[in-house]
């Protein structure tokens, strides 16, 4: 739009005409060249067309913050002195006496140039415009000269009535005499659509959010702010980590009250409005459409068509041969809501009716979806049952919200409780990927209740587990407890109800009754169903979590021997299971070879596992992206052990990066649930202490937190923690502590040998005894495994405790670069500089360190706290954010984080 303001604002022609869809912005530019024009002293008269052929006065304005919303045209009384707008018309005999036209042009000149040099005429709406006002205008635009008297006209497209007949003739005689300047409002495209949102929204969008936004306004201003403050009231963005996500799940939730594409359509008559309700429905049906319209509101088919002309003259809608669409999805979405549930019901139902019997073609499935749901038991409900089970079925995560819909309608179209009690199932299991525990529970309790004499063993036993990940979904862990205790009546065999209560002790954290239930149960439960699955889940990874690692092995090596193996979502769920158990240990390289022997790729391993894995690998970005993602759509199911470790990963990367309030909301998220193996996030909760400048609260931390673990008899991320202990006892210079971690590494690497766990325990030997040998095993291992944020840190620790070749830091230092650790690399700038390393780029540095306090001030550290990070005075802290705003132009941390939320700042 800035282009097009600066286009109109340097024009020399007397008329300057905007044109452009509905929507497109041309009246709020209006409202912008009037704050110009007056900022700049200049008289604006201004005036608008109405569709009732009259002509006001009128003041163009930008709302404020304060009435957001509300239109930019606000009308006003007559002004004494100036009677253009009276002039102009409607002038009786005008359009057939040229020079009535030429006398009314004349008399509007001269009020125009009582106002002074300078004077702009705006006129807005001129679709609306009458002929005889067209007339007096063509002969009003030669007497101006673009300098002292400038015309600035805004023409929305299609245009209709006398603008649309005689509109062009006029137009054309301008522009031969070279009176004319058009400029067309054009819609956004993705690409400022992007920064449009960017700027509104205070965040970066997500590309979905950008792709959702523009597939229903097309990139129309006035539909992307319809749009946008839509999805803000059903909470279907939400801002994390400084980027704004689209939530499918909440864009689907309760009527909204109509916007102001629904009251321009109002505006048009009953007959339009009715019209305009049913085509929003049938549109997607094409040729069929108007005859399926006209039967149903009870019309001939020549009469809707004449309606539907209406509608195309007012912008609603286009044609294209005998089909019909809405160039606006968002008014046609907007319209459909405006219906009530029998329009809905009928509108449909003729729809289905029509599709069924080949009259109609509808290429969209998800609408032809929706019709069968709205149109429920006036169709046959068997075959409307069958077809939405089945498009349920087919969505993706990304159908959630969809399968909701098409499953809720099903469910009442069931034929039988047997039937029914299917659905509910497959409703359950869909709220609680959605993320909606309430729904979730309330709709399990019904069918164990009420259904559960239609229940098969296996359908009680998945009923009963998806009631405990609902529960601690809602964080609801007394009634979890009850269950766990034996304290709960449950339904099913001893095998089930024994499998049942390991699932409740495991989402409660008590991993050692979980894996004595698991295998309690084996011996009651068919070996190869369903159970069987879950039993030996359960068993393996709850015997990892304490250290025994042999049933999680075995089952590795016995792959062809996993039940079920050979249905597609439980071997996808058997390798994402046994992945948590590889990647939280450490062990990337073997849960790459995992997926190549399985012949399964990355993109099809759950994204908490996603996650965890791209943080060994070092993509950092990929890693935020995918947590914050995650909860943005509070899309864990429950909370399972790989969610917790793609928190605790992510944690430890935004640490290293000087995210440190980021990191910590995303613990605190973690935090909100349920998290099972608790003590992951305890462990990264200290990394958090220690960034801050607080070595000896993240010590006690994670004393109290290994020493809770140890309560547990649970030793997963033992390994890491006391590797961090030792390094902080040293660093606090406390021998003992460091020595006693010592032993308990050791201890720990013996019993479970991953890579990560020997790795880390030669590293505790080498810091703590000042062992050189203990020193090179360590760094060899570390480069045979290639993940680099693991290597650099230790280079640095190892230097730092004088077992290790400070020469080495030049390749941790390269390391950290390429992995964006701005915290770490500015601690190892340091360690390079006592050793007399040179720190390569000086002109880099001095960048990277402003780039790190903008980031640590931008995520709201006050001055004390950076002075932590950052080992340095309150003061200097004080002088060189002084310095930082000085030389950015940002004037407050709000507006640095703002821009690197928009990726504006540059250093």
């Amino acid at each position: 739009m800035e282009d097009i303001l600066d286009a109109v604002l340097e024009a020399e022609k007397p008329l300057v005409l905007l044109t452009g869809l509905a929507g497109t912005g041309r009246t709020n530019l209006l409202a912008r060249l009037s704050e110009r024009y007056e900022a700049d002293r200049r008289h604006v008269s201004a005036m608008r067309f109405t569709s009732t052929g009259d002509v006001a006065p009128a003041r163009f304005a930008l709302p404020t913050d304060e009435l957001r919303g509300e239109t930019a045209t606000k009308l006003r009384g007559p002004i004494a002195g100036e009677p253009a707008w009276a002039s102009i018309g409607p002038v009786a005999g005008a359009a057939e006496e040229p020079a009535v036209a030429l006398r009314a042009a004349h008399a509007a000149a001269a009020a125009l140039r009582r106002a002074g040099d300078g004077t702009v005429l705006l006129l807005d709406d001129l679709q609306w415009i009458d002929r005889s006002s067209l007339a007096v205008l063509e002969a009003l635009i030669p007497m101006l000269d673009g300098r002292r008297l400038t015309c600035v006209g805004a023409l929305r497209v299609p245009a209709n009535g006398a603008a649309a007949r005689y509109g062009p003739e006029a137009l054309a005689r301008l522009r031969k005499e070279n009176l004319i300047l058009t400029l067309r409002m054009r819609p956004l495209t993705k690409d400022l659509l992007m920064d449009d949102l960017r700027n509104s929204l205070e965040a970066a969008p997500q590309p979905a959010l950008v792709d959702h936004v523009h597939a229903l306004s097309r990139g129309v201003r006035s539909a992307v702010s319809e749009t946008v403050e839509a999805l803000r009231r059903r909470g279907a963005i939400r801002v994390v980590n400084r980027s704004a996500y689209f939530v499918p799940a909440m864009a689907a939730k309760d009527p909204l009250p109509p916007g102001e594409s629904v009251a321009t359509v109002r505006a048009l008559g009953t007959a339009a409005w009715e019209t305009a309700k049913a085509m929003a429905f049938l549109c997607p049906l094409g040729s069929a459409a108007p005859r399926l319209a006209a039967t149903v509101l009870g019309v001939s088919e020549q009469d809707l068509l004449d309606r539907l002309e209406t509608l195309r003259a007012a912008g609603v809608l286009h044609r294209a041969g005998a089909s019909w669409r809405f160039p606006l999805p968002r008014q046609a979405a907007a319209l459909a809501e405006s219906c009530g549930p029998y329009e809905r019901r009928i509108l449909a139902e003729a729809a289905v009716e029509a599709l069924w019997s080949h009259t109609a073609d509808c290429p969209d499935l998800e609408h032809r979806t929706n019709l069968l749901a709205e149109a429920g038991r006036s169709v046959d409900p068997a075959r409307a049952s069958e077809e939405l089970i089945r498009r349920a079925t087919e969505a993706g995560p990304d159908g959630t919200a969809s399968a909701l819909r098409w499953l809720d309608a099903a469910a009442e179209l069931a034929g039988d409780r047997a039937e029914r009690a299917k659905v509910l199932l497959l409703l359950v299991a869909a709220y609680h990927r959605n993320g909606d525990y309430e729904q979730s529970l309330r709709t399990i309790r019904l069918v164990l209740g009420d259904f559960a004499d239609q229940l098969d063993p296996d359908a009680v036993f998945e009923a009963h587990s998806l009631l405990l990940r609902g529960l601690s979904g809602r964080r609801d862990t007394e009634p979890l407890r009850d269950i766990a205790d034996g304290d709960h009546r449950l339904a099913g065999d001893p095998g089930s109800r024994a499998l049942i209560r390991a699932t409740a002790c495991a989402l409660l954290d008590r991993w050692v009754e979980a894996v004595r239930w698991a295998d309690a149960a084996v011996p009651a439960i068919h070996s190869r169903g369903p159970q069987a699955v879950v039993a030996r889940l359960l068993s393996a990874l709850g015997g990892l979590w304490q250290g025994r690692a042999e049933f999680f092995e075995r089952s590795l090596l016995e792959r062809r021997d996993w039940p079920l193996r050979d249905v597609a979502p439980y071997r996808v769920e058997l390798v994402d299971t046994h992945l948590t158990g590889l990647l939280l240990n450490g062990e990337l390289d073997r849960a790459d070879n995992l997926l190549a022997d399985e012949e399964l790729s990355w993109e099809e391993v759950g994204p908490a596992n996603r996650t965890t894995a791209a943080v060994l690998r070092g993509d950092f970005r990929t890693a935020t992206e995918l947590a914050c993602r995650s909860v943005a759509y509070r899309s864990a199911p429950g909370f399972t052990a790989a969610t917790t470790g793609m928190f605790a990963a992510t944690v430890s990367a935004l640490v290293c990066q000087g995210r440190l309030t980021t990191a910590r909301e995303l613990a605190t998220a973690a935090g909100e649930s349920t998290p099972v193996l608790a003590q992951l996030m305890d462990f990264t909760e200290a990394l958090i202490d220690r960034a801050l400048g607080d070595p000896r609260r993240a010590a006690d931390r994670l004393t109290t937190a290994l020493s809770v673990a140890r309560e547990r008899g649970l030793v997963v991320g033992c390994d890491t923690a006391g590797a961090e202990l030792a390094d902080l006892a040293l660093d606090l210079d406390d021998p003992r502590t460091a020595e006693s971690c010592l032993v308990d590494i050791e201890r720990l690497a013996a019993a479970l040998p991953t890579g990560r766990a020997v790795l880390l325990a030669s590293f505790v030997r080498a810091a703590v005894t000042k062992n050189a040998d203990a020193a090179a095993e360590c760094l060899r291992m570390a480069h045979e495994r290639g993940q680099p944020f693991e290597l650099s840190v230790l280079i640095a620790r190892l230097v730092k405790h004088g077992v290790a070749d400070p020469a080495l830091l030049s390749e941790a230092y390269e390391l950290m670069g390429g992995l964006g650790a701005l915290m770490h690399r500015a601690k190892t700038r340091t360690l390079m500089q006592k050793h007399g390393i040179v720190v390569p780029g000086r002109r880099n540095t001095v960048e990277e360190n402003e780039r790190l306090l903008a980031t640590l001030a931008a995520e709201g550290l006050s001055n004390k706290q950076i002075a932590a990070a950052l080992i340095t005075s309150e003061k200097s802290v004080e002088g060189r954010l002084s310095r930082l705003f000085t030389r950015s132009g940002y004037r407050s941390r709000i507006e640095l984080s703002t821009a690197i939320a928009t990726g504006e700042l540059r250093l």
